[in-house]
C-alpha cells in the first residue's frame, strides 16, 4: 500500500522541521506552500502558492507547519473553511512517546521525543517541539506549544496560544492564561495570568502583551 500523500503549509525553517516528523509518520511528503516563498523550492520540493486542488481531491492531507502560535491559528481557521477536518489530522514523529490514555486533538504536530503522558490533552492544532514533555493529565489548550525541551509537572493546564520557550519548566498543578510567553529556561513556580511575558528562576511578570505580539518581541 502507497503511503498517504502529504503538503506542508510555511516553508520557513519550522516546516524544516516538521518535514521530518511528517515523514516518520509514515507519510509522502510531496512539498510546501507558502503565500511569500512560493516559487522556491525546500528539500528539493516545491513551494506552491496554495495547496494543490487534485491532492485534497485525491484525499491527501494537511499540516501546518508555522511556530508563531496566533499565526498558526489564523491560518488554520481559514484552511478549514475549505479543508475537511479529516485531512487536517495530529502527527507524532515515529520517536515520541504517547499514553495510551492521553488525547491529542486534530492539528497538533508531536516532534522526535516528545511525551505525552498519561490523561494529558493536547488541543486543536497545538505544537509540542523536540524533547518536550507533557506530564500526567496536563492539558494544552488550542494552539499553545511547548519548545524544545520544556517539561510541564503534572496537571498544568496551559491557556490557549501560549509558548513555553526553550527548556522553562514549570511546577506541577499550576495554570498558566492564554496568549502568554514564558521565557527560556525559566522555573515557573506559580500561576500566570493571560497576556503576558514572564521569565527568570522563579519567573515573574516582566510585562504585559497584546494577542498577536511576536514571541521574542
Amino acid at each position: 500500500m502507497s503511503a498517504r500523500q502529504a503538503v506542508i503549509v510555511g516553508a520557513g525553517g519550522h516546516a524544516v522541521s516538521v518535514a521530518e516528523t511528517v515523514r516518520s509518520a509514515g507519510y509522502e511528503l510531496i512539498g510546501f506552500t507558502s503565500t511569500i516563498d512560493f516559487g522556491s523550492t525546500l528539500l528539493g520540493m516545491p513551494v506552491a502558492a496554495e495547496i494543490p486542488h487534485d491532492h485534497l481531491a485525491a484525499g491527501g492531507v494537511v499540516f501546518v507547519a508555522i511556530g508563531d502560535n496566533a499565526i498558526r491559528q489564523k491560518v488554520w481557521q481559514g484552511l478549514v473553511s475549505t479543508v475537511p477536518v479529516e485531512q487536517l489530522p495530529a502527527v507524532c514523529h515515529a520517536s515520541a512517546i504517547i499514553a495510551p490514555a492521553a488525547h491529542i486533538s486534530a492539528g497538533a504536530v508531536i516532534m522526535q521525543g516528545a511525551i505525552v503522558a498519561n490523561r494529558a490533552q493536547v488541543g486543536l492544532g497545538c505544537l509540542l517541539n523536540t524533547g518536550s514533555i507533557l506530564e500526567h493529565e496536563s492539558e494544552l489548550a488550542e494552539f499553545a506549544s511547548l519548545a524544545p525541551r520544556a517539561v510541564t509537572g503534572g496537571r498544568v493546564v496551559v491557556g490557549a496560544r501560549t509558548a513555553i520557550s526553550l527548556g522553562a519548566v514549570v511546577k506541577h498543578g499550576l495554570t498558566i492564561g492564554a496568549d502568554t510567553v514564558v521565557g527560556a529556561s525559566s522555573y515557573v513556580d506559580r500561576d500566570l495570568p493571560s497576556n503576558v511575558v514572564a521569565y527568570g528562576v522563579p519567573a515573574r511578570v516582566i510585562r504585559s502583551r497584546e494577542r498577536g505580539d511576536a514571541y521574542l518581541g
